[in-house]
C-alpha cells in the first residue's frame, strides 16, 4: 500500500488527499449538525396550540388540508397536503436532476386544542409517503406507481434501496414524496399568533393600498367623493374617502381571514433553531438523526485515517 502511494503522480496524490480531507470535514460537520438536531428535539417540550407561547415551539398533531383545499401531486395527481418531486435523466456518469420542486402552500396541523397553519417553505421535511419509478419520457406515462410508507427504521430503508429496481433500459427516474391529510405530524419552528394589533395593522395596510389605487383613477375618485362637484377633493371629502376605504378594507380583511387559523409555524431564520417537519414520531426522528450522525462520524474517521495514511507515506 505504501509503495503504491509513493508511486502516485503528484496531481493524483493531492486529489486523493483532498477528497479524503473533504470526507473528514464533511463527516464531522454532518455528525455535529445531526447530533445537535437530536438534542434540540429531545430538549424542547411539546406545546399545545391553544396555550403555546410565541417563539420556538414544538407541536404534535395531524395534518389537515389548508383553506385552499388539497393539492394535486404533479407526477401522480394524488390529493395531498404537501409534495416534493424530482425528475432525473440517466447520463454516462449516473443520474442528473433535470427538474425538482416542492409545494409551498400552507397546510394545517391539528393537535386537538386548536389548528396551526404550517408554512413549509424553508423546512427540512421528512414525508410519510414516497414513490420511485422509471420511464422513457421526461414526464411519467405511468401516473399510478407503487407507493410505500416511509419506514421508521433507517437500516431497513437502506436494505429496501438495495433491493429496488434500478431502472435498466429506462432513461428517466421519477421520485415523488407526499404528506396526506390525517398523517401524524411533528413540527418544530417559529410559532406566532395574530392579535388585535396585527389585525389593526393589516387593515391599515389594506386601507392605504385601497386609497392608493383610488388615487390612480382620478375621474372615478371625483365621481365617488367630490360632493360639491368643484372638480377637486377637499379635506372633508378626503376624510369621507378614508372612512369608506377603511370600511371596505375591514370587510376584505375579514373575508380573507375567514376560516383561517390565527396561529402559524414557519422558519426561524436561525441555523441554531432549524425548522423541521416530519411524519415520524419524535422518538423515531431522534433515532434517525442519531443514526445519521453515527454514519457521518464514520465518514469522518475513515476520511481522516485515509488522509493521514497518504500524508505519512508520502512525507
Amino acid at each position: 500500500m505504501t509503495e503504491q502511494i509513493v508511486r502516485l503522480a503528484t496531481a493524483e496524490f493531492w486529489i486523493f488527499t483532498a477528497l479524503a480531507l473533504a470526507a473528514a470535514v464533511g463527516g464531522f460537520w454532518f455528525a455535529f449538525r445531526n447530533l445537535a438536531r437530536a438534542r434540540l428535539i429531545e430538549d424542547t417540550p411539546t406545546a399545545r396550540i391553544r396555550s403555546a407561547q410565541q417563539g420556538y415551539v414544538e407541536l404534535n398533531g395531524e395534518a389537515r388540508d389548508g383553506a385552499d383545499g388539497p393539492l394535486a401531486a404533479p407526477l401522480t395527481g394524488i390529493d395531498c397536503c404537501w409534495f416534493r418531486y424530482k425528475i432525473e435523466k440517466r447520463h454516462d456518469k449516473g443520474w442528473r436532476s433535470i427538474e425538482t420542486k416542492s409545494s409551498s402552500q400552507p397546510f394545517l396541523l391539528d393537535d386537538g386544542s386548536g389548528e396551526c397553519l404550517i408554512h413549509p417553505e424553508g423546512a427540512s421535511i421528512t414525508p410519510g409517503d414516497k414513490s420511485v419509478w422509471f420511464g422513457s419520457t421526461p414526464f411519467p406515462a405511468d401516473r399510478a406507481p407503487a407507493r410505500r410508507r416511509v419506514t421508521r427504521q433507517p437500516l431497513f430503508r437502506i436494505a429496501r434501496v438495495l433491493n429496488t429496481d434500478i431502472g435498466f433500459g429506462n432513461r428517466y427516474r421519477y421520485t415523488e414524496e407526499r404528506i396526506f391529510a390525517g398523517d401524524p405530524i411533528y413540527a418544530i419552528g417559529l410559532f406566532s399568533s395574530l392579535d388585535e394589533v396585527d389585525h389593526r395593522q393589516n387593515t391599515e395596510t389594506l386601507t392605504r393600498e385601497l386609497l392608493q389605487a383610488w388615487k390612480q383613477n382620478k375621474h372615478r375618485l371625483l365621481e365617488r367623493f367630490d360632493q360639491d362637484r368643484d372638480g377637486r377633493i377637499d379635506l372633508q371629502e378626503w376624510e369621507t374617502a378614508r372612512r369608506r376605504a377603511k370600511s371596505e378594507a375591514g370587510a376584505r380583511y375579514r373575508e380573507r381571514i375567514s376560516g383561517r387559523s390565527p396561529h402559524s409555524l414557519g422558519r426561524t431564520g436561525s441555523r441554531r433553531h432549524p425548522f423541521l417537519i416530519s411524519t415520524l414520531p419524535e422518538f423515531d426522528l431522534v433515532r434517525r438523526y442519531r443514526l445519521l450522525a453515527a454514519l457521518a462520524l464514520a465518514a469522518f474517521f475513515a476520511g481522516g485515517a485515509t488522509a493521514t495514511l497518504l500524508l505519512s507515506a508520502r512525507f
